[in-house]
């Protein structure tokens, strides 16, 4: 009797045994797309799971940043959107079907305000990054010196690439720096224009405000015999007939010194040829001071932007700091239809918001 009943407990400790492993739910991969992000970015996670997968349903939780709605939230793919702030978070997925449950964790890092190495093949698909005017070729590779978009002029009007900085509020101090070039054709006598825009100030539209801090390079010209820079910053009174003013005299309260002299000149350093790299950088600093680095030298530090700005807050003293609109690159258009388009390529681009200067 004693064997009968050892011989029946076993089997039904044989039969739970397989119950249970068949009722078991693992999670055996939680991915993520990337390994460091952004403020604000959108990060694709998801889980692979093993088992019975039957009514099986999923839960999310973040020690930082939140999830893009709620019509992801049960499934096994979700979309984080990092937190506004430098550190590392841990995002974890519980996978459920009413008998078993497992969960996986895994680190999402915050680097800084915002970069792009160019190296996913979704660039432009919704990520942020606009275009106008041109076509454009991702070369996606794993070496970030190698990754990089290719922009090629279609129209006549003028191209761009740009990109809205509205993720996380972009205040002063902040540091830009961009690596990029042209290959194969740039149109004679033409420029590339780096410009940082500014939120105009909602509190009274008609105070005049700092719109624009422009860098413009002449890429193929002699820098021996032809101007090949100029660097200068918009003020902007809106519903003025002179309402737009450039680093000149007559620009509005006051005229602003300009951000070097001469503001528009000859450096070398600026030449570019057919497939070089240029790497540059413009800053403003806690003290409201500008600088310029060209290939990681500096080129100069200015007080005209604070100058203006003290001004400004002188004679407004509600006037709110500056806050970064957009980034942008702009190049030639065609200069007729039949005219092959001037290629622009980037290769990075980096944003800091936490006082370094970016060099």
């Amino acid at each position: 009797m004693r064997k009968i009943y050892g011989a029946v407990l076993m089997f039904s400790l044989s039969l739970f045994a397989l119950s249970c492993k068949k009722d078991k739910v693992e999670i055996e991969t939680l991915s993520k797309a990337g390994e460091e992000f952004y403020f604000g970015e959108k990060v694709p996670v998801w889980a692979g799971t093993r088992g019975d997968l039957k009514n099986l349903s999923y839960s999310w939780s973040a020690t930082g940043g939140t999830f893009d709605g709620w019509r992801t939230q049960d499934l096994y793919e979700n979309l984080w959107i990092a937190p506004s702030k430098v550190g590392e978070y841990t995002v974890t997925a519980t996978a459920k079907d009413g008998k078993a449950s497992a969960s996986r964790s895994t680190t999402m890092k915050v680097t800084r305000y915002f970069f792009d190495e160019f190296q996913s093949a979704f660039t432009f698909n919704g990520n942020g990054w606009s275009q106008s005017n041109t076509t454009q070729v991702n070369i996606t590779d794993n070496d970030i010196n190698k990754a990089r978009v290719e922009l090629t002029a279609n129209a006549t009007s003028g191209p761009n690439i740009r990109r809205t900085l509205d993720l996380a509020q972009l205040k002063i101090p902040f540091s830009i720096n961009t690596k990029f070039g042209w290959k194969t054709f740039f149109r004679a006598g033409q420029a590339i224009t780096i410009s940082v825009y500014f939120v105009q100030p909602s509190a009274n539209p008609t105070i005049p405000y700092m719109r624009e801090i422009r860098w413009e390079i002449w890429p193929t010209v002699n820098p021996a015999t032809t101007d090949n820079y100029q660097i200068r910053y918009e003020t902007f009174t809106p519903n003025n007939a002179s309402s737009s003013k450039f680093s000149a005299a007559g620009a509005m309260l006051p005229d602003p010194q300009p951000l070097i002299t001469p503001v528009k000149g000859r450096k070398a350093e600026l030449a570019i040829a057919n497939g070089g790299e240029k790497n540059i950088s413009i800053s403003i600093d806690a003290a409201n001071v500008v600088h310029a680095y060209i290939d990681g030298v500096l080129w100069f530090s200015s007080n005209g932007f604070k100058d203006w700005l003290n001004f400004v807050k002188g004679k407004y003293p509600d006037f709110p700091d500056p806050v970064v609109k957009e980034f942008r690159i702009a190049f030639p258009a065609k200069a007729n239809n039949n005219e092959t388009g001037s290629t622009l390529f980037v290769n990075s681009v980096y944003i800091n918001n936490d006082g370094t200067i970016l060099k």
